[in-house]
């Protein structure tokens, strides 16, 4: 076929850079191209028609992009003689002697004579290793990205990302942190299993709780530089062994590349990811070292991030707890009951900014409520101010007007510029004496259901020099109920607002059930219309005078 007149043909074939071979119906190589000699690491034609039908591939494993194996019969030159389209196939070659991988893809054509009789296939290996291996980086580290910031439950996150990168970069990935102690905690190891954990502990670095700065993973927490092995030997083998048992099984999972990375904060090393890849997958290479190192990077901050808000939220909690009475007093003549419920999200660590008191002062006693403006440390710091600030004026002062008055001056000579809603009120045997500072309105329920709105709001605190406060005076029947609550209760987000006129019809309903009872349903109300939103912070108090 190629003979004779073919001599051009077989010189332009030979000039080209992919690799080319021509096969008869019955797969007998007539011709391969230098390129395709090169390939398969024989000097000749008659060298390379020795090899086997079984390994046409000469030193290579081959295997689809899928990882599953591929033998003679799948490649498109044994299927095009079924004399139907064949589509090309994408594969991996795996070099034996070398542990180098290509990655490759097959087209083959049939060829006719002029009676249209198949004469041969003509197969073109175009090589697509920089491509392939450049896809695979980039999505290792943009599926790793995007899990990275997925949760602030970096343990599981960790666990997703070796998820990600075994089987598209390594065989085996291990992740471990390392305290200021070098104490080390075992994170995740993938694949999962048994075998795998085994073979982590038959690595001597693995062994100990301890990190030993003599030892591989020392000495990259010391460095700050990443140990790269890649091409394993069984000398470092048994150096990295623990027993002989555990050289055996290092030999079993057979060793091609060892990678050890450090995940670093700019403060200090935090831990280390190892990456294995055995003999079927080939050697690691200085691009994969870069990509590793990349993902050990952003791993890192992803830690750390997570970690500094664990701590801030448990700041922010404590904070909040602090902030807050542990119980109401007894109050001669009255049923009291409380309902606190704060910012509803993952990310936790805003203290919010509403606030209750019931005090006792001068033989009275006083209730107050109220919003500041924002949240965070400097909205705790000015609940303090109101709460405490309320109580310390009571005492000179015992008049909520008088009250309100003080705080806005406190709050006005406040470093930082802020204001305030509230609402004070003074309990007394059969009344109550109230003054509001631009705060919703209490609300009262009558033993027969009315509810009815007082006082007449003020202005904010913290807002204008001349302000000033008026006080009502509200006759409380016995049984009759009067709940205090911040604009959080009616504002709740979801599917549906409970609003002021929706929080009426509920005190109207339930009123009767006294404050225990009353914010109980209320409570059972925001949650299911606070449901599917997020919640600004809600503070609700309920009085009721004794029957």
């Amino acid at each position: 076929m190629l003979r004779g007149g073919g001599l051009r043909f077989t010189q332009l074939l030979d000039a080209l850079g992919e690799a080319i071979t021509i096969r008869t119906p019955t797969n007998e190589i007539v011709f391969a191209n230098q390129a395709a000699l090169a390939l398969f690491g024989v000097e000749s034609l008659e060298k390379f028609r020795e090899l086997t039908d079984r390994s046409q591939l000469g030193s290579y494993e081959i295997s689809d992009e899928h990882g599953n194996p591929v033998t003679i019969e799948d490649l498109p030159s044994a299927r095009v003689t079924q004399r139907g389209p064949v589509a090309p196939l994408l594969v991996r070659g795996v070099n034996r002697d070398t542990g180098l991988s290509r990655w490759w893809q097959l087209k083959s054509s049939p060829m006719e004579d002029v009676d249209g009789e198949l004469i041969g296939v003509f197969t073109v290996i175009e090589d697509l290793t920089a491509i392939k291996t450049a896809e695979v980086r980039t999505r290792v580290l943009a599926e790793s990205g995007r899990t990275l910031v997925s949760s602030l439950d970096y343990e599981q996150t960790l666990q997703n990302v070796t998820e990600v990168v075994v089987p598209a970069l390594a065989d085996w990935c291990a992740i471990d942190l390392i305290d200021e102690n070098l104490v080390r905690e075992r994170l995740v190891i993938a694949p999962p299993g048994d075998e795998h954990e085994a073979f982590a502990e038959s690595l001597s670095w693995f062994r100990s709780d301890r990190v030993d700065h003599d030892l591989e993973l020392g000495r990259v927490l010391r460095t700050g530089e990443s140990v790269f092995s890649e091409k394993v030997t069984n000398e470092e083998l048994a150096r990295w062994s623990t027993s002989a048992e555990a050289l055996r099984r290092l030999q079993e999972f057979d060793i091609c590349s060892l990678l050890i990375v450090p995940m670093r904060v700019p403060s200090r090393t935090i831990g280390v990811m190892v990456f294995v890849s055995n003999a079927s997958r080939g050697r690691l290479d200085s691009d994969d070292v870069e990509t590793a190192e990349q993902l050990g990077r952003r791993a890192a901050v992803a830690v750390d991030n997570a970690r500094l808000h664990a701590r801030l939220a448990d700041v922010a909690e404590t904070l909040e707890r602090s902030l807050l009475p542990d119980e109401l007093p007894d109050v001669s003549g009255w049923d009291a009951a409380s309902l606190y419920i704060p910012v509803s999200s993952e990310l936790r660590i805003d203290v919010g900014g509403d606030f209750f008191e019931l005090f006792m002062a001068d033989g009275g006693a006083f209730v107050i409520i109220g919003d500041v403006e924002g949240k965070g440390v400097s909205a705790a710091t000015l609940t303090a101010l109101m709460r405490y600030g309320a109580s310390f004026a009571a005492r000179s002062k015992p008049q909520p007007a008088a009250i309100l008055a003080q705080l806005d001056e406190g709050l006005r000579h406040h470093v930082r510029e802020a204001t305030c809603t509230a609402l004070c009120a003074r309990l007394e045997p059969d009344r109550l004496l109230f003054s509001s500072a631009g705060h919703p309105p209490a609300l009262l329920v009558s033993p027969t259901g009315g509810v009815r709105e007082v006082p007449e709001p003020g202005p904010l605190l913290g807002a204008f020099e001349d302000a000033s406060w008026e006080q009502q005076e509200v006759p409380i029947a016995p049984g009759e109920l009067v709940l205090l609550y911040t604009d959080g209760v009616t504002d709740t987000l979801g599917r549906g607002r409970l609003g002021r006129g929706r929080l009426r019809a509920l005190l109207a309903e339930h009123g009767s059930l006294g404050p225990q009872g009353l914010l109980k349903q209320l409570e059972l109300s925001l949650r299911e219309n606070g449901r599917s939103g997020r919640w600004d912070d809600l503070a609700a108090l309920a009085l009721a005078r004794h029957r």
